[in-house]
């Protein structure tokens, strides 16, 4: 009866997989970074805070209003519009105009913070489609790691079942059976590890997306070991000319020394225009027209003062692009060696850890059918061989995050190297 409702359970399971591998679509990682761009909020919040610093700019350069006014002069106390020969109605009309220069420096100091928010869009969406890329691999990477802890499982109860029976003929001895399913156990906690980060990457991926967190995501394609070009010479001479926090604080230093032309040039007065029609009871009509203009009489404790700020805050800029630009190329030279690490160690698990780890479970199993190897030997070697594998795996894991880390550092796609 058992070995019945055996068969049958295995005949369900057979049939069910396919279903359930079905039921989950495969995703790539260029379909998540395409849905980030279009819907993470903190790339749409960047953008907007670059659309209104774009409407500051003929904001910047645009005169004040002018000034309408309207009133009596010189009127008597008996309001008599008549008694005096002074006494008028009056309109006037007024406008303010900065010294030369200064409405054209003001513009090119707001097109200059435009420029610096459109970098930090450009920058905020590199973030993110880091972010999203780190989490698909290494959510790629739990699926894979899963696979192969359930394949060594499965293999696993094989040597159990086989130290088994050898242990009930009297070939074997019960400590090989209990170290055996020992590692059984641990792989099953291995297993629930596993489970566990899938479901919490699964929901930063969809947070990046603007999901709900338990939105169903699919399964992740497999990363493949894909070799970049990792000139680290050539990357940072790129990165000076293409890293989008290099290009903003670049412009906030432009927009600075703008504004160090603009405190010398207020210095200088503005001025104001003022026209004016007077109407007169049974009198002539009358007009004025003034320019007024303001004194900077106080330029020594406001106007020179505004001079050195700005000169200080320019200073701030420069020292700030240059830290920056001192701590990308180390980021980039730093991330580069490590890539180059991560991708002679994927060769060399290829090439030669794996093959010889399998070569040398062949071996001890051949040796073990025989009697001339002992279990623990044959054991050794198979979790020897599962630890490479996940090592392996992790490895590119890493080469890709690497990668991605590299792109948003330089603000372009690496190339692929031509073999």
């Amino acid at each position: 009866m058992r070995y019945h409702l055996s068969r049958i359970f295995f005949v369900l399971l057979l049939f069910s997989r396919p279903w359930a591998a079905a039921a989950e679509p495969v995703i790539t990682v260029d379909q998540l970074v395409q849905e980030a761009l279009a819907a993470n909020p903190e790339i749409e919040a960047a953008r907007q805070r670059a659309a209104a610093a774009r409407q500051q700019v003929p904001q910047a350069g645009a005169l004040d209003d002018p000034m309408f006014g309207f009133g009596v002069l010189n009127l008597p106390d008996d309001f008599d519009f008549e008694a005096e020969d002074m006494t008028m109605k009056e309109i006037s009309l007024s406008q303010k105009v900065p010294f030369y220069g200064k409405r054209r420096l003001m513009r090119e100091a707001a097109e200059k913070q435009a420029a610096a928010a459109r970098a930090e869009t450009d920058d905020t969406a590199n973030q993110v489609v880091k972010n999203v890329k780190s989490a698909f691999y290494d959510l790629s990477h739990v699926h894979r790691a899963t696979e192969v802890t359930r394949r060594n499982k499965t293999i696993l109860e094989d040597f159990a079942h086989l130290a088994q029976t050898r242990y009930s003929v009297g070939q074997g001895i019960q400590e090989d059976v209990i170290r055996v399913q020992v590692e059984i156990s641990r792989m099953l906690d291995e297993l629930l590890m596993l489970d566990q980060r899938r479901r919490s990457l699964e929901a930063k991926v969809n947070t990046l997306l603007n999901r709900a967190p338990a939105t169903p995501l699919g399964v992740p394609a497999e990363v493949l070991f894909k070799p970049y070009d990792l000139d680290i010479d050539r990357l940072q001479h790129a990165a000076l000319s293409t890293s989008p926090p290099l290009m903003a604080l670049q412009s906030e230093v432009a927009a600075g020394q703008t504004d160090f032309q603009l405190a010398n040039r207020n210095r200088f007065p503005d001025f104001n225009f003022r026209v004016a029609y007077g109407q007169r009871e049974n009198r002539r009509e009358m007009y004025t027209a003034m320019v007024e203009m303001n004194l900077p009489v106080f330029a020594k404790t406001k106007q020179n003062r505004k001079v050195e700020e700005a000169a200080a805050e320019l200073a701030v800029q420069q020292a700030r692009y240059a830290g920056t630009r001192n701590e990308l190329l180390f980021m980039i030279a730093d991330m580069g060696s490590m890539a180059q690490r991560l991708e002679q160690q994927i060769v060399l698990y290829r090439t030669g850890i794996i093959p010889q780890t399998t070569l040398q479970i062949q071996s001890a199993m051949s040796a073990y059918r025989v009697n001339k190897a002992d279990f623990m030997t044959l054991l050794d070697s198979r979790m020897r061989l599962y630890r490479f594998e996940l090592d392996y795996h992790q490895a590119i894991t890493d080469y890709a995050k690497s990668i991605a880390s590299l792109e948003a550092a330089v603000g372009a796609p690496l190339a692929h190297r031509k073999e």
